[in-house]
C-alpha cells in the first residue's frame, strides 16, 4: 500500500470507493506478512501470556462460554488464552485474510472463518464472549457492527475491545507517528458509541514495559509490522528507518512501554457479573 496511490485514489474517487481500495490493500499487506506475522509480534512469551491474562480476566471467560475471537490474524492469542483456560467448545477465529487464517497451528481447538468483521456480525448465530484485539482501526462501520454483536450475544455477555491509545511512544519515525494519530480511533469515542447501542462500558488500562533489540525492531518496522507503515512506500520506509537509527544512534535496545485501553461492553439484560 503505497501513500502515492492512496492520495490520488482520495482525489479521483468517492467515500465509499476510497474505503473499498483501503481494505483491499490492507487485506493484501496481511496476505503478504502472513508467513512473518508471529515473529513480528510476538515480543516475547511473558507478553503473549500476559495480555492473554489481561484478556481472560477481561471477559470473565468460563470454560462454557462460545467465544469469538473477531479479527485474530494467525491466532497468538487465541492459543494462549486456551493454554490458561480449557474451553469446551472451539473457539470462533474471525478474519478477512485467508493467509492469516491458514496459519493457525492445525491441532488448536478453533473454528476458523474467513470473513470481515461486520458481514460475521450480520451472520446469524449467539456468542457468550467476543474479543477484538487491534483490529477495530480496520472496521468501517463501526456503528452496525456494534449494534449486530449486540443482538448476537447472550444475556451477559461481554466484548471486549483492545486499543492503543491515540498517541504511543513507539521509536517510529515522525511522519508514522502523526499518521497514525491522524487514523487511529479515539478510545473515548469509541466507548461513547458502544454505549450508545445499548452496552455497558468499562475502561481499563493496560502497561507493559518492552526491551526489544533496534536491529529487531527495524526490520519489524522494514516488514511493516503496524497497519499504519502499510501507507508508506518502500523509499518512505528506508529513510524512516535512517532517521530511527540516528535518532536512537547511542543505543542498541530500544525500551519503551505498550499500552493498551481495555473496552469492556456488557450487555445489560439480567447481567451478573462473576468477575
Amino acid at each position: 500500500m503505497y501513500n502515492r496511490e492512496l492520495g490520488m485514489a482520495s482525489q479521483s474517487r468517492s467515500p465509499t470507493q476510497f474505503l473499498i481500495l483501503m481494505t483491499d490493500l490492507i487485506n493484501q499487506h496481511y496476505q503478504k506478512i502472513a508467513n512473518i506475522y508471529d515473529d513480528l509480534w510476538t515480543r516475547s512469551p511473558d507478553f503473549i501470556q500476559s495480555i492473554a491474562g489481561q484478556i481472560v480476566a477481561g471477559l470473565c471467560l468460563q470454560p462454557a462460554d462460545v467465544l469469538v475471537d473477531l479479527g485474530c490474524g494467525t491466532g497468538i492469542y487465541t492459543k494462549e488464552i486456551l493454554n490458561q483456560l480449557q474451553l469446551e467448545r472451539p473457539i470462533i477465529c474471525v478474519d478477512p485474510s485467508e493467509g492469516m487464517l491458514s496459519k493457525i497451528p492445525p491441532d488448536l481447538q478453533v473454528q476458523s472463518i474467513c470473513a470481515d468483521a461486520v458481514t460475521f456480525a450480520i451472520q446469524p448465530g449467539t456468542y457468550d464472549k467476543i474479543l477484538i484485539k487491534d483490529a477495530i482501526h480496520l472496521i468501517s462501520d463501526l456503528e452496525l457492527l456494534f449494534r449486530h454483536l449486540f443482538q448476537r450475544l447472550s444475556q451477559g455477555g461481554i466484548v471486549l475491545i483492545l486499543v492503543l491509545p491515540k498517541k504511543i511512544d513507539y521509536p517510529l519515525f515522525d511522519r508514522a507517528l502523526r499518521r497514525y494519530e491522524e487514523v487511529q480511533p479515539d478510545y473515548q469515542e469509541l466507548a461513547n458509541l458502544i454505549s450508545e447501542v445499548g452496552f455497558e462500558v468499562k475502561i481499563d488500562f493496560v502497561e507493559y514495559p518492552l526491551s526489544i533489540e533496534k536491529s529487531q525492531y527495524l526490520q519489524m518496522v522494514e516488514s511493516r509490522y503496524m497497519t499504519v507503515l502499510s501507507y508508506f512506500s518502500d523509499r518512505e520506509i528506508q529513510a524512516g528507518l535512517e532517521e530511527i537509527d540516528r535518532k536512537y544512534s547511542d543505543r542498541t535496545v530500544l525500551e519503551f512501554t505498550d499500552r493498551f485501553v481495555f473496552i469492556q461492553a456488557l450487555k445489560k439484560e439480567t447481567y451478573k457479573s462473576t468477575c
